[in-house]
Parts: C-alpha cells; sequence; structure tokens
C-alpha cells in the first residue's frame, strides 16, 4: 500500500461520522460540496458499526455523489 492510503486508513480509523448511507459500496462516490473533491470507494465497507463510517473534507461531510 502506498503512504497515502495507510494515512487514509489510520484517519477513518479515529473520526466517526455518518455519511447518512449506511456501509459504503464498491463503486460508490461521495463529493465535497464546498470544493468538488471527490472520493470513489475501491471495497466494500465491512464495518460492524456503519455509523462510524464518515467521509469529511474542507471541514464538513462529504456527500453522496
Amino acid at each position: 500500500m502506498s503512504v497515502m492510503t495507510d494515512k487514509m486508513s489510520e484517519a477513518s480509523d479515529k473520526v466517526p461520522v455518518d455519511t447518512g448511507v449506511g456501509r459504503p459500496k464498491k463503486g460508490e462516490r461521495f463529493r465535497c460540496a464546498k470544493c468538488g473533491m471527490e472520493v470513489q470507494v475501491t471495497a466494500d465497507c465491512r464495518c460492524q458499526e456503519p455509523s462510524k463510517v464518515h467521509f469529511h473534507c474542507c471541514g464538513q461531510e462529504l456527500q453522496k455523489a
């Protein structure tokens, strides 16, 4: 894995926020309403607590694109 991927994995373990869509699935995209940055999920989330899955950018939660 790349350093960036490692850091993203570490960050996702530390910041519990609900994406409002349940467990992210492979192929779904999430977008920052402020800057337009997008994240695409490359593997299904298998988290036991989907309410703790979240993505943030520019100080706000990303929205499903």
